[in-house]
């Protein structure tokens, strides 16, 4: 699948907390074929978590 083909999408799940007393606000996101996600994490006394996410162009390895 080359780099420009975004016609696809796909579910990536959201990483897990740190503990498991706290939830994610974020629990998936769909994307492209052509994109990635950035997970913004929020750091508390308790633990880390997901509470938000960005969705960027993926980086392509050039074929050789």
């Amino acid at each position: 699948m080359s780099c420009e083909d975004s016609s696809r999408k796909r579910v990536i799940l959201a990483p897990a907390p740190s503990n498991p007393r706290l939830s994610s606000t974020v629990l998936n996101v769909e994307c492209a074929e052509n994109e990635d996600v950035e997970w913004i994490w929020t750091e508390t006394s308790e633990g880390r978590f997901v509470s938000g996410y960005r969705v960027v162009p993926s980086v392509c390895e050039k074929e050789s």
